[in-house]
């Protein structure tokens, strides 16, 4: 009994002391990761040596491109999110429920196209959006990502763990695909399409490649393209306009972080 109590109490401290490393661990990447964001903060109240509202002043009422871009920003990552939960909700579906031929092998383009860089897709994507007419529209920034790939592989993957015994029981009731997604699956997927919508703001919020080289107008451009022209604007707007810029995506990951954690969860 004495040998066995002992190596329970050395069990019982190697996992405190491994808790304790992987605690530490993650306070310190939550500081690396906190404290440009707090100096970001802190630096827009300061302006010429001194604690001021100077250079909010100067952004609301002198840089009015800051709200053109602001705007597009809003409108790209509000109409892509959007389009792109509505199409990947039915493609994961399918994916899931449906049976027809080459499933398998469309989903695994799915999945190697999602893990593409986006500098290899730049180039088809711009020839295509040319041979439309699209270039220098703001639907050749917003129709390519409406089909990322990305939510219809995630949300594919989390209805793998939903009741089946729901749909089966719906099926004998109606032969409706909508019906069915409607009442039966969406109710489950609600917590993994906050998670995925989260994500998708997120990147099109941040879109920096795209408005550049398929937009030539500044009016149709979003805030990174503000941020990479640095040398138009003074410098006491920029820190003021990187604090607002990450305003939109803190609120919403504060609204749903816990759908963000509970959708994350493999089921």
């Amino acid at each position: 009994m004495g040998r066995s109590g002992g190596k329970k109490q050395k069990e019982l401290r190697k996992k405190k002391l491994s808790f304790f490393m992987i605690l530490v661990l993650i306070c310190v990447a939550a500081v690396i990761f906190l404290v440009p964001v707090v100096l970001t903060v802190l630096r827009s109240f300061y302006t010429e040596e001194k604690v001021s509202l100077a250079g909010y002043q100067e952004l609301f009422l002198n840089c009015f491109p800051f709200y053109k871009m602001f705007w597009n920003s809003v409108l790209y990552a509000v109409t892509i999110t959007a389009g792109a939960v509505l199409i990947a909700v039915p493609a994961a579906f399918a994916f899931c429920f449906a049976r027809f031929k080459g499933k398998r092998l469309v989903y695994v383009l799915y999945i190697v196209l999602m893990m593409m860089p986006l500098q290899v897709m730049i180039l088809p994507n711009y020839i295509g959006l040319r041979d439309l007419g699209l270039l220098n529209t703001r639907a050749a920034v917003i129709l390519p990502l409406i089909f990322s790939p990305l939510g219809v592989v995630v949300l594919r993957q989390y209805m793998d763990g939903t009741e089946t015994g729901v749909i089966e029981a719906a099926r004998l009731e109606t032969s409706s695909c909508l019906r069915i997604l409607w009442h039966c699956v969406l109710p489950q997927l609600r917590v993994c399409i906050c998670a995925v919508a989260l994500f998708l703001f997120a990147e099109s919020w941040n879109l920096l490649e795209q408005p550049l080289l398929y937009l030539n107008e500044d009016s149709k451009r979003n805030l990174s393209i503000f941020f990479s022209q640095t040398e138009k604007y003074e410098g006491e707007v920029l820190y003021p306009a990187a604090v607002l810029f990450m305003v939109p995506v803190c609120l919403w990951y504060l609204l749903y972080h816990r759908e963000l954690k509970e959708g994350l969860k493999y089921h």
